[in-house]
């Protein structure tokens, strides 16, 4: 799956591993639920990677955390698929999605409240997350040359930014 995304056959994989698929299903009783299983994995892996980022100020983390979701998208792109793609949904496939921008927006939240940022937090946080995950889906499409993905990136950084970034701190900066 890791490899395939979420149409892979399970045949191979298992015959990869030196099992069959009558193990599989006596631990996953069906491939729905092996795919639910890996979904809410990956869904995590993305989440833990979001939480491995230090960053003291709003205007440092919501950055850094758009980078390492691309990060993590580019090193797992057939998991990136998995998680976001449609699929058996379940709805512990539903929560681990809904996760994925628990730790974006505690950092818009934190920049709404110090007053960087500005607007309702889960608006803010679904346009930025729409953006950066938009980014990164073309980007795993190959639409993007490689040599100007990460200037790309960067400016559409700064459109985020600069689109959310409260009149205060702007005209501050101006």
């Amino acid at each position: 799956m890791a490899v395939e995304g979420p149409d892979f056959s399970l045949r191979p994989l298992v015959a990869s591993v030196g099992t069959s698929t009558s193990a599989v299903y006596s631990l996953f009783g069906s491939r729905g639920e092996l795919v639910e299983a890996i979904t809410v994995r990956a869904a995590r892996s993305f989440v833990d990677a979001q939480h491995a980022v230090e960053a003291e100020a709003p205007a440092e983390l919501i950055p850094a955390l758009a980078h390492a979701m691309r990060a993590w998208a580019r090193e797992h792109a057939a998991m990136f698929q998995v998680v976001f793609g449609r699929s058996e949904d379940s709805p512990a496939v539903d929560e681990a999605r809904e996760s994925t921008t628990d730790p974006l927006l505690h950092a818009v939240t934190a920049a709404i409240d110090a007053g960087t940022l500005h607007g309702d937090p889960v608006t803010t946080t679904r346009t930025i997350f729409a953006g950066v995950h938009g980014f990164i889906t073309l980007e795993l499409l190959g639409l993007y040359p490689a040599e100007q993905a990460d200037a790309l990136f960067e400016a559409l950084l700064a459109a985020i930014w600069r689109s959310w970034t409260s009149p205060e701190v702007e005209s501050a900066v101006a």
